[in-house]
């Protein structure tokens, strides 16, 4: 990971165009990909786009409206492993979390959210440490969600414990 105080490497934009697929390079324009299969016009900050889609990336489809969905059928899949829910949650609450804005953006336009390279280093997964992969994303979120489930039923399991043991004393006590 990287801290403050230590340098971030700059790779030119053509060695990151070379090493990226047409569908990763998708993903990185204007910060998000948008499929477009019908060629309409996109009313967008800089102007209008006309986008033609990825008609064959075989692990997305899309809706009628053009949002992704992405292939999660436990049939397309090999090598599933089990994952520390808590783990992910100690990743998440040390990941860095900042705001920025993409150099080519206006200035009044911000993001929030980690670094490819940190999101990378910490939950180790994806292909590439420079984009973050909104499978992995959603993916490291839902098992955030499961490891603070899992502490506040642990909590309640202990307040309610104490909770007898309180009403046991009173009754003791009367």
């Amino acid at each position: 990971m990287y801290t403050n105080n230590q340098e971030l490497e700059l790779v030119p934009t053509a060695s990151l165009i070379e090493e990226l697929s047409d569908d990763e390079l998708a993903s990185c324009v204007g910060g998000t990909g948008y499929i477009n299969p019908g060629g309409q016009e996109i009313i967008t900050n800089i102007g209008i786009l006309i986008a033609h889609g990825l008609e064959d990336n075989p692990n997305m489809s899309l809706d009628p409206d053009g949002s992704r969905r992405f292939l999660s059928d436990r049939y397309v899949k090999e090598a599933v492993a089990e994952v520390d829910v808590q783990a992910i949650l100690q990743g998440i609450a040390n990941l860095p979390i900042t705001s920025w804005k993409y150099k080519h953006q206006d200035e009044t336009i911000r993001h929030i959210g980690p670094m490819a390279q940190d999101f990378a280093a910490t939950f180790n997964c994806g292909e590439s440490d420079r984009f973050i992969n909104a499978v992995d994303a959603n993916g490291v979120a839902l098992a955030a969600i499961q490891a603070l489930y899992q502490k506040l039923q642990a909590q309640d399991l202990e307040i309610n414990s104490l909770r007898q043991q309180i009403s046991e004393m009173q009754s003791k006590s009367s």
